[in-house]
């Protein structure tokens, strides 16, 4: 799930040491929908932004200490030699910087965001669990995540300046963009009816590809578009389930009949889910610290738990998925507390992995809750 560009620094809890003037170089974002991303593959070698004493909290700009913080959770402590070039700490963090700062054709084959995993997978699996298995799904499923893999390589190449790493960026941009053309067309053709749910995924597409395209993939708004074409595909692998019955989108007049609405119930409460994750995400992260967002992602949590709970007295859901929210209340609220404190007292938080692992937890919580 895509995190936004670090808002402005607080006095309380940022500190820039002043650079040298031969430390100044070029610093854009790097990438990562609930995942660490890794340093950004247009900044020059040796190009250090300031470094910053206290708690790693947020930057005006992200640059590669921005993004190696939040790749291995350890800040990059410069050291100044005689010659006025920054070094990073030596042990194992600073082969992992350099690792990261390298290897740009990688981040493109593979996305580096570990929470990204559920997402792909989970949506689609709850709408089989529903509907049932169609033999179309081993083939609408590869060009689902082709289709998300080769958005990942364009918005890397996208952000990408440097022409020599764009160059390395071409292969996966390619064989992602073919791979999801032909397993895309192969899936019309045997379920055109699915033609049908580009009503709503175009628009969506449309606003998370602007949204790269303007350098703003982390964005609250490209996180909630992502999510939501993700979480959309619980309905479609559901009407593969039933064999395209239900009419338009699951509207018509039959589709009481086969089940659509508790499918659009638990299609929602996992659009939910999965959206909440986006701002829940920058609390820990890239808006530590930030106390109206944290605010906010409660109490959105708060009003999903509480129709939760209206759903499972109705006999919409079960109880279990009442439960769930409860618990996905309290993660909003403790964890964040929790990693705001590692950060300043400490200066340690819990690396992205961490947060990303343990979302998959919570994607097998609401997806087993919402198939009962």
């Amino acid at each position: 799930m895509s995190q936004s560009r670090p808002t402005s620094p607080s006095d309380h809890h940022i500190e820039r040491v002043p650079a040298s003037p031969d430390d100044s170089g070029p610093t854009t974002a790097g990438t990562g929908p609930t995942g660490g991303p890794g340093a950004d593959p247009t900044q020059a070698p040796g190009a250090e932004s300031a470094p910053l004493v206290g708690a790693p909290s947020q930057q005006s700009r992200p640059g590669p200490q921005d993004d190696i913080l939040l790749a291995t959770g350890e800040p990059l402590r410069a050291a100044r030699s005689r010659g006025g070039r920054p070094t990073p700490a030596g042990g194992p963090a600073a082969g992992r910087q350099e690792r990261i700062r390298r290897q740009p054709g990688r981040r493109a084959w593979v996305p580096n965001q570990h929470g990204v995993w559920g997402m792909l997978l989970f949506p689609p699996l709850l709408g089989i669990l529903l509907g049932g298995w169609s033999w179309v799904d081993s083939v609408l499923l590869p060009a689902w995540w082709g289709a998300y893999f080769a958005y990942w390589a364009w918005s890397q190449w996208l952000r990408t300046r440097s022409p020599r790493r764009r160059a390395l960026l071409l292969p996966p941009l390619g064989v992602y963009t073919a791979w999801t053309a032909a397993w895309g067309l192969v899936t019309l053709v045997l379920a055109p009816y699915l033609v049908q749910w580009a009503v709503p995924l175009v628009p969506l597409a449309a606003v998370a590809g602007w949204e790269v395209w303007q350098g703003r993939e982390r964005s609250l708004v490209s996180g909630l578009s992502t999510t939501a074409i993700a979480s959309l595909f619980t309905a479609i692998t559901f009407q593969l389930g039933v064999g395209g019955a239900g009419g338009f989108l699951g509207t018509g007049p039959t589709a009481q009949s086969v089940g659509w609405p508790h499918a659009w119930v638990a299609t929602a409460l996992m659009a939910a889910y999965f959206c909440g994750t986006v701002p829940y995400v920058k609390t820990m992260i890239r808006e530590r610290f930030n106390t109206v967002l944290l605010v906010a992602t409660t109490a959105a949590h708060v009003l999903v738990a509480g129709a939760s709970f209206w759903l499972a007295s109705n006999g919409e859901v079960s109880w279990t998925v009442a439960v769930v929210w409860v618990a996905l209340v309290v993660r909003t609220v403790v964890m964040p507390l929790r990693q705001w404190h590692l950060a300043r007292v400490i200066h340690r938080p819990m690396r992205p992995k961490v947060v990303g692992l343990t979302e998959l937890v919570f994607c097998v919580l609401v997806t087993v809750s919402l198939a009962l």
